[in-house]
């Protein structure tokens, strides 16, 4: 029978760690905390096995491990849930074991449940000692009544079963309690981190983006108070012209910059990828003499995002590799259907090295010159806004192919 005893014990404490992952696995996918159905769900669960695998030991005296779930969801949850569980706990008390009793157990549940809800909220300020301690004198308390009252009612229960009764379920308690303690002390970490790293992702962009402003603004200035002292007019038009080249820098580095913080779609778009991709093609190919474009597209193909953001991105890739030809060279651009379409844009230009491929899609990051790097951030954010895969194939001095990758939309076209 210990042996019996001992393994149903195991198993419940195994229910209660499995529940404890399960709450830390939802903040790992979801990045918010558990809301309270959900406590009041998975502890229900945890306490419904923890009442099935219970074991007997005398007339209306049951071992198991119940009681834990409850001090963790009622402590770390508030009243509201202690005082639903207190009556779940009751119920299935009721309907799996039997009535044997059950007045006592509804007296014990209900003390406990008033301590719980009068301490819940110091607890959370508490220390992890103190918590530790406190658990362990609620479930102490609770474990004295059982007794007391068992003797009372002439319940016969040897010295070997009081480890059963007494000290595992202290010790099962203290455990638990460390558990949750450490899976909410993690939580809590990588909130901090999360949240330092958006500062200083914030932090870093303000500086960069204010630099690529400043210098351009500061040669405008520069250049327009000459044309006050100059008087020759020549060189008056020729100094207005490096303001204004100063400003439209400036201006496009805040148009690309509004470009991906805007990305994310209001409202979706069919796009027909063939279509847009010509008109680009076209635009580009009537200023550019000294590329040659080739192209394989696919008629009837359809993706679903915004099409001014969706042109944007193409345009800035193929911009990209244009710039990356000075002296003339082969821009292709190919379509692939498969279960999503693949876009293809390729040039025979300078190529990356492994570290700048890495680094591709960085703010501010860029191989050439004159470039600020937004372009290309710009194009990642909107492929994945549109939940599409960005990749770069490249080799130094052998080009590079920028792949992307959408999901076709299937509905039927309008009109």
């Amino acid at each position: 029978m210990q042996d019996s005893i001992l393994t149903n014990l195991l198993l419940n404490f195994l229910f209660i760690i499995v529940g404890l992952l399960l709450f830390a696995l939802f903040y790992d996918l979801k990045k918010t905390p558990p809301s309270k159905r959900m406590v009041i769900i998975v502890s229900t669960m945890t306490i419904l096995l923890c009442v099935i695998f219970s074991q007997k030991l005398t007339n209306g005296v049951y071992v198991d491990l119940r009681r834990i779930p409850f001090f963790l969801a009622s402590l770390y949850f508030g009243p509201l849930v202690s005082f639903i569980l207190m009556v779940i706990i009751i119920a299935l008390r009721f309907l799996v074991i039997g009535s044997g009793l059950i007045h006592l157990v509804i007296l014990n549940y209900f003390i406990t449940f008033l301590i719980l809800a009068a301490f819940s909220r110091g607890f959370l300020r508490a220390k992890k000692e103190v918590k530790m301690l406190f658990t362990v004198a609620i479930c102490f308390s609770m474990t004295i009544f059982n007794l007391l009252f068992g003797y009372i009612h002439n319940a016969e229960i040897s010295v070997d079963e009081y480890l059963y009764l007494v000290i595992i379920p202290l010790a099962a308690t203290v455990i638990s309690v460390w558990i949750a303690e450490m899976i909410r002390k993690l939580i809590l970490m990588r909130k901090t981190y999360s949240q330092h790293e958006k500062l200083q992702l914030v932090s870093q962009l303000a500086a960069s983006l204010s630099h690529e402003i400043r210098n351009p603004l500061t040669s405008s200035k520069g250049f327009l108070q000459l044309v006050q002292e100059e008087k020759d007019e020549k060189n008056q038009r020729e100094f207005i012209d490096l303001s204004l080249k100063g400003i439209d820098q400036a201006t496009h580095v805040i148009e690309e910059y509004l470009t991906f913080t805007n990305s994310t779609p209001d409202k979706l778009e069919r796009i027909n990828v063939k279509h847009c991709l010509l008109e680009l093609i076209e635009k580009v190919e009537s200023k550019t003499r000294h590329i040659s474009f080739h192209y394989q597209l696919i008629e009837d193909i359809y993706v679903e995002g915004q099409l001014h953001n969706f042109r944007k991105c193409i345009e800035n890739i193929v911009t990209n590799a244009i710039e990356s030809m000075p002296h003339g060279g082969d821009l292709s651009i190919t379509m692939v259907e498969n279960e999503n379409v693949l876009i293809s844009i390729s040039d025979s230009g300078q190529g990356m090295t492994k570290e700048q491929i890495q680094r591709f899609g960085e703010p501010f990051f860029t191989t050439k010159d004159e470039g600020t790097g937004l372009g290309m951030m710009a194009a990642n954010i909107i492929i994945h806004s549109m939940k599409g895969k960005i990749q770069v194939e490249s080799e130094l001095y052998k080009g590079t192919t920028v792949n992307i990758e959408l999901r076709k939309s299937f509905q039927t076209e309008a009109g």
